[in-house]
């Protein structure tokens, strides 16, 4: 009995015991920062918290929901009564406009999980005068470091201007140059006075340049008669088939005997060849215009670059293996309008 009466008694202080627990209260849950500068820095808040619990308080995570925000926080157990912080930092830098972001907060409070909330505005950092302008040639500076023309026809002529200015302090005389038949260029002020603006007319004529696919042509740029750097054209050159006004009857049609050879049990480190054919199933002649390697250790030899209507060539590709599976790919640019570039592709596997 006296047992029973014991228990009775021990029931509510263990209940009591067990409904214990830390509290986080806040002072805040959000702050405005109102209007920033981009170039002013890191924005930082404190947020504050006691704990009005009865048992210490542990934050067990905080947690940001981007990059751009950090916090640091109280990482000892906070005593009943006593106070913590949550100090957040967002940075500005390339975030122009209005943001909101949160941070989550989780403990052993009976309120586990509070979130946290920044906003404000970023006002764009002031551009300078010369902001545009991305590529120094000494006391030069130049919107661009090059130009890429994109897809062009092989009879296509195009022109591209690139802005210049002088950011010295003393006169600045800029010439242009270039060994390529396709391209001309131009400046429209070759004697640039401190801060005086001008451009470069690049003149690109594909026809000039008669090649086919990616290709890449170089500008050469001197000031005041010292070299100081160089500027790089790109342009991918296809066929022009708007003769055929739609109506490929007559084309000529490239058919290789195969897309894909798979090769097993090549010896690594090795020179090998293969060999497949390509056959002109159309009714006029089919020209391969251009053959590429993917690797400049792999070469590809065809007995003709013309192929008369149902006749075939032999291509014999010449690569060296790696120390496991490598993959050689062949690219074909032809005078056929509906298959001008093919790829073939050799997989060797050495077994290693």
């Amino acid at each position: 009995m006296k047992r029973l009466i014991f228990i009775a008694l021990l029931m509510p202080l263990l209940a009591f015991g067990q409904n214990q627990k830390a509290v986080i209260e806040f002072q805040e849950t959000s702050f405005d920062f109102g209007t920033i500068g981009e170039n002013d820095g890191k924005a930082v808040h404190v947020f504050q918290f006691k704990n009005t619990g009865e048992l210490p308080l542990i934050l067990t995570n905080v947690r940001a929901g981007c990059g751009c925000t950090t916090p640091e926080w109280s990482r000892q157990p906070i005593a009943p009564g006593e106070s913590g912080n949550i100090k957040v930092s967002f940075d500005p830098r390339n975030r122009p406009g209005a943001f909101t972001k949160s941070v989550t907060v989780n403990s052993n409070a009976t309120n586990s999980v509070v979130s946290l909330t920044i906003r404000g505005n970023v006002s764009r950092k002031p551009v300078g005068p010369y902001e545009k302008y991305r590529y120094q040639v000494g006391p030069v500076k130049i919107f661009n470091n090059g130009i890429n023309l994109g897809n062009i026809k092989n009879n296509q002529q195009l022109e591209k201007k690139l802005a210049i200015v002088n950011t010295g302090d003393q006169p600045a005389i800029l010439k242009a140059t270039s060994d390529s038949p396709a391209i001309s260029v131009t400046v429209s002020a070759p004697s640039l006075t401190k801060g005086a603006v001008g451009h470069l007319l690049v003149k690109y004529d594909a026809a000039q340049k008669a090649d086919w696919g990616f290709v890449s042509d170089i500008i050469r740029l001197t000031v005041n008669d010292q070299d100081k750097g160089s500027l790089n054209i790109t342009a991918n050159i296809s066929e022009d088939f708007s003769f055929y006004e739609g109506n490929f009857e007559k084309a000529p049609v490239i058919t290789l005997s195969e897309t894909e050879a798979n090769l097993e049990n090549v010896a690594p480190n090795s020179i090998n060849t293969h060999e497949f054919y390509i056959q002109n199933t159309g009714k006029s002649e089919l020209i391969i215009r251009k053959t590429k390697a993917s690797d400049p250790e792999t070469s590809i030899a065809l007995s003709k670059t013309t192929i008369k209507p149902g006749k075939k060539v032999k291509a014999v590709v010449t690569y060296k293996t790696k120390n496991a599976k490598s993959t050689q790919i062949i690219q074909l640019i032809t005078n056929d309008p509906q298959h001008s570039t093919l790829n073939y592709k050799i997989v060797s596997n050495t077994g290693k």
